[in-house]
């Protein structure tokens, strides 16, 4: 007989408790411009929005480099699966990043990364 709650469905339920709370808590504590003391669902979910496209744009921004430093340690040893893999890298990251500035572009919603 197979058990439900495993060491793997723990962490995985453990993930995503603190995944809800490190993006509902802030967004919840966050005054958005304009505020005038009532908390509504349209200002909740773009305080929610504008939170996850800086977060994409973080995270592009962060792969992007590691995808640039993978690239070069391979140019040094030359070698070619590398210079692959840090182009791959290099590329999801700029998708990734053009991903939260959509978000800004065309929902109005996010920060710029440089902000």
């Amino acid at each position: 007989m197979k058990k439900f709650f495993t060491k793997e469905t723990a962490i995985k339920i453990a993930t995503l408790a603190v995944a809800l709370v490190v993006v509902v808590v802030p967004a919840l504590a966050a005054d958005p411009p304009g505020f005038t003391g009532n908390l509504t669902v349209p200002t909740l979910l773009t305080n929610i929005l504008r939170m996850m496209m800086y977060a994409f744009q973080a995270i592009g921004a962060v792969t992007i480099i590691f995808g640039a430093v993978q690239m070069g340690f391979a140019f040094k040893n030359d070698d070619a699966d590398g210079k692959t893999k840090g182009m791959r890298a290099a590329l999801s990251g700029a998708i990734v990043f053009a991903i939260g500035m959509a978000g800004v572009l065309f929902f109005g919603t996010g920060q710029q990364w440089w902000q």
